[in-house]
């Protein structure tokens, strides 16, 4: 599985590096096209057949056979 680590950085009083990070897990469903240089944060689910496109930065959950893109990505259709 794929996951992403995020450092925490509420306390002022102590060091980002030392406040320890927190992993979420991405998971991208069946039939997926993930185009060259997106990013897709922590925590999100790509729904089945959707595609992303080059570069979008993808903050939410995906619904199943979306076309989403930007930055962040948006609903561009569905297939």
């Amino acid at each position: 599985g794929l996951f992403a680590e995020n450092h925490n950085f509420e306390r002022t009083d102590i060091p980002m590096q030392e406040q320890g990070v927190e992993r979420k897990f991405i998971t991208i469903a069946d039939d997926c096209w993930i185009g060259a240089n997106s990013v897709i944060l922590s925590g999100v689910t790509i729904g089945k057949g959707s595609i992303i496109a080059a570069g979008s930065v993808v903050t939410k959950n995906v619904d199943p056979y979306s076309i989403m893109a930007g930055v962040p990505a948006k609903l561009i259709k569905k297939r």
